[in-house]
């Protein structure tokens, strides 16, 4: 408690009107200016308490005297009684208010330069601001009226504020009660008209929940921007919030744009009763700059959260969309739908129906899928279209980085989209993941002209991006990945890659990846993983390459092309499919190469490469195929039926591919290698070595068709031979003794004594089995190491320890 000190000076003497001191006179000391009487007087130490505050006695050195005394009252009047009775008063100001008034001056505000107050400031009366008021640390107000500049560095927590002088617009203060029952959309709608008749503003929506019982509008130049905490509750049927009035005439992207719509939860309620008929959350026509973010819409019935017709430059970003409810007959509905102004049936909210299409929207980062609302499930599609006009085409297209879950159909339709990009987005639980096709050809109202002419075709569509999406555990209802062009109507220049596909863990019925009429196209790094059909499967492609994919455990082949012209199958990793590795019907100029097949056949008849159904000038080259070792196996690594033309195999690694053997090919005339139809192994025997041992007696052989066999066999001497038998050496196979069979051979000249390097084993026709009988080498001359004419053959006692025989080339089995 502050003190204030008074008396002791000069002038605190109580005198008489003829200027005689008055000693021992008792005073009472009241406030200033409201004259209540102070009680609490203390010495001047402070603490001790004054009973009654008399003028000094007679006997002190000042008479009639104040002594000096302090009291918590800044400013007083000290008062006495006239001798008729008359109260008396003098005002008198405490010794420290020079001082605080002197500090106050130092730390005051300039009326011209203004300043800073760092403490608390309560205006209890009001407080005007005009040229800028800043407010760091919080504010709290009941009414706030600003003209000029408002900068809140803390939090502002407005109940009602009217910042209209900023273009920026209140619904509360216009009279929305947000207690969501009352109708607040007059004043919902009286703030955003007032910021189109201000030419462009703000609509600010304060926390709460607001009614909305008709359809709001908004126009161009406009930001809608809900605070957290509030909520828009559809109380209506209909279309909560459209860009524009029914009658407006706009065509192209002339409409109402430049518009922001951001925040809050948007309630459809499509399950309350009134509340379930088919309609829109946000539905945007004709217009050019449109972005909404933030935004989370509950529970929509029949038609699509947000719809973005005839639109160019628009942005989707960090929305949430939980929640549909299906009406009847509405299986296929978009929570973001990018359409054209086709006709009223298909955007109701304004014409002209110019057949204007979308271009240049994004939908970033956003969530779409079930609410946990009963009776409500999740949207049935993510992102699309489904509706399409010849000579239209919805351009730059792009989803980036959305997850989408749980609904029945695809995440992504990309219908008549035109230079589209599909990237980075999950996908869990849907019955398909990305579905992106050019005009239906069976579909009228799709193969109608934008003059309205029927033309009865497709056209084509350029331009599909699909990378680096993840899809887990879809269903039924298509394949995880499709583009699918028509005869009359090409998809083109198209690029899948880097896509994860997992359906090990769904009840998916469909295959990978799957391209019809589709040209110019790259398939490559992507991971099939546990399909029920066809990993990668290619239908009517021309010009294309499917490269570097892994697919493991399809329920179908695992990559099929049927027909197609001009594909290169190349570097692909294919482990246990169902049917075949590699299924190649119909079609020409198809590179099948450097694949690596593990486990064909997992049903059982099936092949490692299959090529069927009059394929023509089919290369196959540089594969790799195993069986898996266990269960149903390929019955041949590489199968090639009777109507195939024009084959080219070579430097395929068949060995140990296939249960009934490596190559079965009936084509005629193929151009082939020797090692072509698989190396098997086999273990030689050598004969007529007296003593000697062996480190290596192990070979490879192939058969190569019409009774002729490619071997090569390794022999390596441990422990020196004995005696003057022949060396013979077995074949895998039985040999044909009709003739005698040479065979080339080389040998160390040191190791194998006295002989050339240079030599033959040979089958006599008098042998019998699969032994050849000789090994022949011609002689080195007496002490060099040139050879004579002569022939020897070897014996046991030519083998030293660490001679090496190599036997390579064909012969004849019986």
């Amino acid at each position: 408690m502050a003190l204030y000190t008074f008396g002791g000076t000069p002038a605190d003497v109580l005198t008489t009107a003829t200027g005689d001191v008055v000693p021992d006179y008792p005073l009472r000391v009241r406030v200033a200016g409201t004259g209540q009487l102070v009680t609490a007087l203390y010495e001047a130490d402070g603490t001790t308490p004054i009973a009654e505050l008399r003028t000094n006695p007679s006997t002190s050195s000042q008479p009639g005297a104040v002594r000096p005394f302090k009291t918590d009252v800044p400013a007083i009047e000290f008062e006495y009684l006239a001798a008729d009775g008359t109260p008396l008063r003098w005002y008198s100001s405490g010794r420290e208010i020079a001082q605080e008034a002197l500090a106050a001056s130092r730390d005051s505000l300039s009326r011209s330069s203004g300043g800073t107050v760092e403490g608390p400031v309560t205006a209890a009366a009001g407080l005007d601001v005009a040229g800028g008021l800043g407010v760091a640390g919080g504010a709290t107000v009941d009414e706030l009226a600003v003209q000029g500049h408002l900068s809140v560095g803390g939090t502002f927590i407005p109940a009602s504020f009217d910042l209209a002088g900023m273009r920026v617009f209140n619904p509360r203060v216009m009279g929305a009660v947000a207690d969501g029952t009352t109708n607040d959309a007059p004043a919902l709608q009286a703030a955003l008209s007032a910021a189109r008749t201000a030419g462009g503003g703000q609509v600010l929506v304060p926390p709460g929940t607001y009614a909305v019982g008709a359809t709001l509008r908004i126009y161009r130049n406009t930001r809608l921007t809900l605070m957290p905490g509030a909520v828009l509750r559809r109380t209506a049927p209909g279309t909560m919030l459209l860009n524009g009035d029914a009658d407006q005439t706009f065509g192209g992207y002339t409409g109402h744009g430049n518009i922001v719509i951001e925040g809050g939860v948007w309630d459809m309620r499509g399950t309350t009763a009134g509340l379930t008929a088919s309609a829109m959350c946000i539905s945007i026509g004709h217009a050019r700059g449109i972005t909404i973010r933030d935004v989370e819409i509950l529970d929509v019935p029949g038609y699509h959260a947000i719809e973005l017709n005839s639109t160019a430059q628009a942005l989707v970003e960090n929305c949430q969309f939980r929640g549909y409810v299906d009406p009847g007959g509405r299986t296929f509905s978009e929570a973001v739908q990018i359409d054209l102004a086709k006709a009223s049936s298909v955007f109701g909210g304004f014409g002209p129906y110019d057949q204007t299409a979308c271009e240049d929207i994004t939908v970033r980062g956003c969530y779409i899928g079930p609410s946990g609302t009963a009776g409500t499930i999740a949207w049935p599609r993510g992102v699309g279209s489904h509706a399409a006009t010849i000579d239209r085409w919805h351009k730059r297209i792009r989803i980036i980085g959305c997850t989408v879950a749980d609904g029945a159909q695809f995440a992504v339709g990309a219908y008549a989209w035109q230079d589209c990009h599909i990237e980075g987005n999950s996908i869990t639980g849907q019955g398909a993941g990305v579905h992106v096709w050019t005009n239906n050809e069976s579909d009228t109202n799709a193969t109608t002209n934008a003059a309205g002419v029927q033309t009865g075709a497709s056209q084509e569509t350029r331009g599909t991006v699909i990378v680096g999406n993840t899809m887990r555990n879809l269903g039924g209802y298509d394949d995880a990945i499709t583009v699918i062009g028509e005869p009359t109507g090409k998809m083109t220049s198209v690029v899948i890659t880097g896509n994860s596909i997992d359906i090990s863990t769904g009840d998916g019925s469909q295959g990978g990846i799957r391209l019809e009429h589709a040209e110019q196209l790259t398939v490559t790094g992507n991971t099939v993983r546990s399909v029920a059909g066809t990993g990668i499967s290619l239908v009517n492609a021309v010009g294309g390459a499917v490269t570097g994919n892994r697919i493991l455990s399809p329920g179908g082949s695992g990559i099929a092309c049927a027909p197609c012209t001009g594909m290169q199958i190349t570097g692909n990793t294919i482990r246990e499919p169902a049917s075949h590795g590699v299924h190649v019907q119909g079609g020409s100029d198809v590179q099948i190469a450097s694949n690596y097949i593990k486990g064909a056949s997992r049903n059982s008849g099936n092949f490692g490469i299959r090529v069927t159904t009059s394929a023509d000038s089919i290369l196959i080259t540089d594969n790799k195929i195993r069986r898996l070792g266990s269960g149903a196996e390929a019955a041949y690594g590489l199968s090639i039926t009777s109507s195939c033309t024009n084959i080219r195999r070579h430097g395929n690694d068949l060995a140990n591919s296939g249960s009934s053997g490596p190559l079965d090919d009936q084509s005629t005339a193929p151009a082939i290698s020797p090692l072509d139809a698989g190396l098997a192994t086999y273990t030689a025997t050598v004969t007529g070595g007296g003593t000697a041992t062996f480190t290596t007696r192990g070979g490879d052989y192939v058969r190569l068709g019409t009774g002729l066999v490619w071997v090569c066999v390794h022999i390596e001497v441990a422990a020196a031979g004995s005696g003057t038998s022949t060396v013979g050496i077995t074949m895998p196979t039985t040999v044909a003794r009709g003739r005698q069979q040479l065979i080339p051979m080389t040998c160390d000249s040191v190791k194998v004594a006295a002989q050339s390097t240079a030599g033959y084993a040979v089958a006599l026709t008098t042998g019998t089995g699969d032994t050849v009988d000789r090994l022949r080498t011609q002689a080195a001359a007496t002490g060099t190491t040139t050879t004579d004419n002569r022939v020897l053959n070897v014996t046991g006692a030519d083998l030293l320890a660490g001679a090496v025989i190599t036997i390579q080339g064909i012969y004849r089995e019986a």
